[in-house]
């Protein structure tokens, strides 16, 4: 008897769930990944920098080094830095367009999506997995780019280089003004079947240690029904980082529910939640019991979060202090340095 061959497809065309489709392939990686996108993030960035060291893969990365994205926070000199800080291979290329992503020369997502939130998340793009010999024909195309790269000059981005366009990003945002006809943006938007309101209202509470779980599994939590943790009910979350209280990212609140930590693996069983939701949930909970416990109260409530939208900007408060304030998406979009809260958002 015969035995069966895998059918190959050439060519599947995702235009949902970009992100989760990305890294699931991503992740199967056994020695080298290519990445090629002109603009990336620190959160998305992350996601790579676990998958490199988790599995010591070689990883390479070509990539725009333009001012000019890096003052409108379009592209991440964090991301860089943290590229270069694990080992990665970062290369810059002048008026790149291309987004491609080699897994092992044997799949391939080429297509729109940066490697950013916006790009894998929000934005209308699309991605092409090709799993047969037409990836063959993007691996000729990029080994030539990189010989090409290399043959023009050193390209290499340096932690050095990172440290000193930072200064000079940083001193020109303190003076610059945008002009507002430059937000201006005519189309469909077909990604959210209604825009919030420019005077919705959103939460926001100091993360502390746990940020970088929260923008990796996009899972929230907080003591339930404790005093200082009673915050006025929103559909919208943002979370300030230490050191200033900088907000970048807001996000919807999907799904909130409690759980008693001494059996939540029961109680999620419970839960009506989607497989990738339910992943999450307990990737964040394990992780957040090795790096900042559960220790408050025999109860924590938690939020699913979706993101809404980035705040280029980075709004910050006066001063960070602790507790939940409350803010318009208006005020959050619009300002470019301190932005000052409503209300306390306790009661």
């Amino acid at each position: 008897m015969k035995s069966k061959k895998r059918v190959l497809y050439q060519m599947k065309l995702l235009k949902n769930n970009l992100e989760s489709e990305l890294f699931k392939v991503l992740k199967t990686a056994k020695e080298k990944l290519i990445i090629i996108s002109p603009f990336m993030n620190l959160r998305i960035t992350g996601k790579l920098v676990e998958i490199v060291n988790n599995y010591s893969i070689h990883c390479t990365v070509i990539t725009r080094f333009e001012r000019k994205a890096f003052i409108e926070n379009s592209h991440s000199l964090d991301a860089l830095r943290m590229l270069l800080s694990n080992g990665v291979e970062v290369l810059a290329l002048q008026n790149l367009h291309s987004k491609i992503y080699l897994v092992d020369d044997q799949q391939c997502f080429a297509g729109s999506a940066n490697f950013t939130t916006k790009g894998l998340t929000i934005n209308h793009e699309i991605l092409m997995h090709f799993d047969n010999q037409e990836v063959d024909q993007f691996n000729k195309y990029v080994k030539q780019l990189l010989v090409d790269i290399k043959q023009s000059g050193d390209w290499l981005i340096t932690l050095a280089q990172i440290e000193t366009e930072e200064q000079i990003v940083n001193s020109y945002k303190k003076h610059f003004k945008e002009d507002k006809r430059l937000n201006n943006s005519w189309g469909a938007d077909i990604n959210s079947p209604t825009s919030p309101d420019e005077n919705s209202l959103v939460l926001s509470v100091s993360a502390g240690d746990t940020v970088h779980l929260i923008e990796k599994y996009l899972v929230h939590a907080h003591p339930f029904l404790l005093k200082g943790y009673i915050y006025k009910p929103t559909n919208y979350l943002t979370f300030r980082k230490a050191k200033g209280g900088e907000m970048d990212t807001i996000f919807t609140i999907n799904k909130t529910f409690s759980l008693d930590m001494n059996n939540w693996e029961k109680e999620i069983e419970g839960i009506n939640l989607t497989t990738t939701e339910k992943e999450n949930l307990i990737k964040y909970i394990l992780g957040r019991y090795r790096d900042f416990e559960f220790n408050k109260a025999p109860q924590y409530k938690f939020y699913l979060l979706r993101v809404l939208c980035e705040l280029p900007n980075a709004p910050h408060p006066p001063a960070n202090n602790p507790g939940g304030w409350i803010y318009t998406l208006k005020d959050l979009k619009e300002s470019k340095d301190v932005v000052y809260t409503i209300n306390k958002a306790r009661t």
